[in-house]
C-alpha cells in the first residue's frame, strides 16, 4: 500500500515538474497549450475514491497555478475533471475489470482510451478557458483554444501511452 502511494507521489512530482518547467512554456501559435499533468488523473486506478481523486486533482492544479501565476484556474478545472472522472470512465470502460485496474491503451484499446481521455480533456479545457477569458462573448477564440489545446494534449498523451509498458 505504501509502495503504491510512493509511486503515485513520484509520478505526481514528475508530471508537475514536467508541466511547470516545459509544457507551461509552450504555446503553439498563441493558442495551443498542453497540460500533460492531467495524465496523472487519467491514469489513477479505477476504484480510486472520489475524495482521493479530488485531492490529487486539486493539488496538481494548485502547483501549476502557483508556478504559472494563475489564480486557481487550473486547480478548479483539474478538480472538476477529478470529480467526474469515474463517471466518464464508466461510460467507456466495462465494469468487469479488476478493482486495481489502471486505464491505458494496452488495457482497453486505443479507441476507448482515447475517447475517455478526450472527454476528460474537453471538460478541462472548456472550464479552463472560460475561466481564463471570463466571458463567452468570443466563441471563436474559445473554440480555437479548446480544440487546439485538446489536440496537442491528446498527441502528447498518445505518445506517452505508446512508450509505456503493459
Amino acid at each position: 500500500m505504501t509502495r503504491t502511494y510512493l509511486i503515485r507521489f513520484c509520478n505526481f512530482v514528475i508530471l508537475a515538474l514536467v508541466q511547470v518547467l516545459i509544457f507551461s512554456n509552450i504555446h503553439l501559435f498563441g493558442y495551443a497549450t498542453a497540460y500533460i499533468y492531467l495524465l496523472f488523473i487519467l491514469k489513477l486506478p479505477r476504484l480510486t475514491s472520489r475524495n482521493e481523486l479530488l485531492m490529487w486533482g486539486f493539488f496538481l492544479g494548485l502547483i501549476v497555478d502557483i508556478f504559472g501565476n494563475t489564480p486557481g484556474i487550473n486547480a478548479m478545472a483539474a478538480t472538476a475533471v477529478a470529480f467526474t472522472r469515474n463517471s466518464i470512465m464508466s461510460a467507456f470502460i466495462t465494469k468487469e475489470t479488476a478493482d486495481d485496474f489502471i486505464p491505458s491503451v494496452h488495457n482497453v484499446g486505443v479507441a476507448r482510451y482515447l475517447s475517455y481521455a478526450l472527454v476528460c480533456l474537453l471538460q478541462f479545457y472548456i472550464l479552463l478557458f472560460i475561466l481564463e477569458l471570463f466571458t463567452i462573448n468570443y466563441p471563436i477564440p474559445l473554440l480555437i483554444n479548446v480544440s487546439s489545446s485538446c489536440l496537442l494534449t491528446m498527441l502528447f498523451i498518445a505518445v506517452a501511452e505508446f512508450f509505456t509498458r503493459k
